[in-house]
């Protein structure tokens, strides 16, 4: 069993791993709908299962994100077990994650019935010779008609909404990318979006694709150049870049994405979820580790292996996630946090930076724009200096 902090204070992810067909740069844990219906039932019963469980510890869930996979793979009726079970209309912030093609009115009553208050749709491109090479089961036109409805719910009932879009696609230019983000925010209304450069994740068939030379990717200096486009253009319509990949205007920022780089607790359920659970100066890491099928037929909890954090392990995730964001480093709550001095933990290393990465004060070390494009070098000096 699962051990909860005694503060009650958690966040709930819960991941569906059904899809229609994976696409080719993704590396999350996903099994086609089609060939697991039979699963499908006895996924979700020992999902409510467990999140009733849990629930029992709690007064309720402060956010809760589902995700995939493609939770528009569930009919409405399940989704709607789930998050009767997680008492979802007393959280903050609940989060769906939704693919274009699957996305109908019949989710309308979850937004109705206040069980969802955020949607994230996931369009990534406009353009129909990009979106197959990248595998989507989703084409223009059912992005256009997705975003309509999506709009049309926002109107309704009040829901916020978020699209990704990818960037440095194959045979994708500047120009492109820059008309799919005016066309989707014209047509939404929307006040956030998750912009990610593509990324070769190994295992993937896009990587397959790139190692035998049949897709060419952009090297690190265009991928620079075309982030810094974007960014700027992001900026220019009024979005405030407060992560790496995200953005906001009108100070919608996700409430459940804080909660990781905050690392506060959260609590991930499902096949391959991940969990972090802190008990004063003890963490752990929980990690799902069975397969949707092993999940569907065995007993609640089972597969949920779990890791100690050491407070050197504690430190390095959380420079690693605070890092990502315009808030940065808060030198006084670090110290509060981990009974260490920031400025002197880290001196080799901060004095090892170019001053254009990082914006420093007595309170507050955050990275600015050109240090988000050098994250990774920045993260490998500061680790270095954690004993």
């Amino acid at each position: 069993m699962l051990i909860f902090p005694a503060d009650g204070n958690l966040s709930l992810y819960l991941h569906i791993p059904f899809c229609t067909t994976c696409c080719s740069y993704c590396a999350f844990y996903s099994e086609p709908v089609g060939a697991n219906k039979a699963y499908l039932q006895g996924y979700v019963d020992r999902l409510e299962q467990e999140i009733r469980a849990c629930k029992a510890h709690l007064d309720r869930f402060f956010t809760i994100f589902i995700g995939g996979g493609n939770p528009g793979s569930l009919p409405v009726e399940q989704l709607r077990r789930l998050l009767l079970a997680a008492n979802a209309e007393a959280s903050d912030e609940v989060t769906l994650e939704m693919n274009p093609e699957t996305f109908n009115e019949t989710y309308f009553k979850l937004f109705e019935e206040g069980l969802v208050t955020r949607m994230s749709m996931g369009i990534q491109s406009m353009d129909d010779p990009t979106l197959t090479r990248l595998g989507r089961n989703a084409r223009r036109e059912d992005n256009l008609k997705a975003i309509k409805l999506a709009r049309q719910a926002r109107l309704l009932y009040g829901i916020e909404l978020s699209f990704d879009l990818m960037v440095c696609l194959p045979g994708q230019t500047v120009e492109s990318a820059i008309a799919d983000l005016h066309e989707i925010l014209l047509r939404s209304g929307s006040d956030h979006i998750s912009l990610y450069c593509l990324t070769v994740e190994e295992g993937t068939e896009l990587a397959e694709q790139v190692g035998l030379g049949n897709t060419s990717v952009l090297d690190e200096d265009g991928q620079e150049d075309f982030l810094h486009t974007m960014w700027t253009e992001l900026r220019r319509l009024g979005f405030e870049h407060y992560e790496v990949s995200n953005f906001c205007r009108n100070g919608k920022k996700s409430k459940h994405n804080q909660v990781y780089w905050r690392l506060d607790n959260y609590l991930g359920l499902g096949s391959s979820a991940a969990s972090t659970l802190k008990e004063g100066s003890i963490a752990r890491h929980y990690a799902q580790k069975q397969s949707l099928q092993e999940f569907a037929s065995s007993p609640c909890f089972s597969g949920y292996e779990e890791e100690r954090v050491d407070a050197n392990q504690q430190i390095e995730e959380y420079v690693m996630m605070a890092l990502r964001t315009n808030a940065g480093i808060d030198k006084q709550a670090f110290v509060a946090r981990y009974q260490q001095d920031f400025d002197t933990l880290f001196a080799s290393a901060l004095s090892s930076l170019d001053s254009s990465w990082y914006s420093d004060s007595s309170q507050f070390f955050v990275l600015t724009e050109y240090g988000f494009m050098v994250l990774d070098e920045i993260l490998l000096r500061l680790a270095l200096e954690i004993p």
